[in-house]
């Protein structure tokens, strides 16, 4: 004879809250039976098993749509590797900030990424501003870079580089950033309302290139304007102008190698 436990039983032999179990079994990470109509929940040995899974992905704070992903996976060990791999990528970024905020905090700022400082050619940029929250900036660059693309069309403008942001202040939670969205264009055009066409003259910018996963961490980000903005600690540049982001054709591939740049003008001190 098959034993079951009740909700009650069964939280207990996790160890968590019947409003737990509950939870579980609404979101069909656990399988409850019922004898019949309006008879209490169920639920069999298997259960308990799959239930003390479920009690150690939670505990490494994963959600419960991930929970269930690994869980429902045909390998369950590659997707948990695959979704610990990129917590682990995040963590090493904010591990990194935090030592960066450190060495601030003992007036000698430092982060070990390393940067380059490059030549940049005269060029024009098809321009358009906005204002947006830190938590509103991920929306937002997109929504403004589709539109300069759909000018680049109207107009007939030809794209001569990648895009990019200009930060004229740095964004929170609580307060919005005035930004301006640039892409490069091969030749002059009329630009449409509201936007703008830039003549940004030849010069030197001090560059950190990122990769996808440092790219995602908001706290290394944050960190890496700093420093750039610093002149990356070298002492030898003066930063001339705002801060850059600039999206490689790489960005949201996957793929290994830089997809994000970090940059800021400069001029020698």
């Amino acid at each position: 004879m098959t034993t079951t436990l009740t909700v009650g039983a069964l939280a207990r032999t996790l160890g968590v809250s019947e409003k737990a179990v509950r939870l579980w079994t609404d979101r069909g990470l656990l399988d409850a039976t019922r004898t019949g109509e309006g008879a209490p929940r169920a639920y069999g040995p298997e259960q308990v098993v799959r239930g003390r899974t479920i009690t150690l992905l939670r505990a490494l704070d994963v959600s419960l749509a991930d929970v269930a992903t690994v869980l429902d996976a045909a390998d369950p060990v590659a997707e948990f590797d695959e979704l610990w791999g990129a917590v682990w990528a995040s963590l090493e970024g904010r591990l990194a900030a935090a030592g960066y905020v450190r060495s601030v905090l003992a007036g000698q700022p430092a982060l070990d990424v390393p940067h380059e400082v490059r030549d940049v050619p005269a060029r024009l940029l098809l321009t358009l501003g906005g204002s947006a929250t830190l938590g509103e900036l991920a929306g937002l660059i997109p929504a403004l870079t589709d539109r300069l693309f759909v000018a680049l069309t109207e107009t007939g403008a030809t794209l001569a580089g990648v895009p990019s942001v200009q930060y004229h202040e740095r964004a929170t939670e609580h307060s919005a950033a005035r930004l301006t969205v640039r892409v490069p264009v091969a030749a002059p055009c009329v630009p449409p309302p509201g936007m703008a066409l830039v003549a940004e003259e030849a010069g030197r910018e001090i560059v950190v290139a990122l990769d996808q996963d440092q790219a995602a961490d908001q706290s290394f980000i944050v960190a890496v304007h700093d420093h750039v903005a610093l002149a990356a600690g070298d002492g030898a540049l003066a930063v001339v102008g705002d801060n850059r982001e600039s999206y490689l054709p790489t960005w949201g591939l996957g793929l290994d190698g830089p997809v994000l740049e970090i940059s800021a003008p400069v001029v020698p001190r």
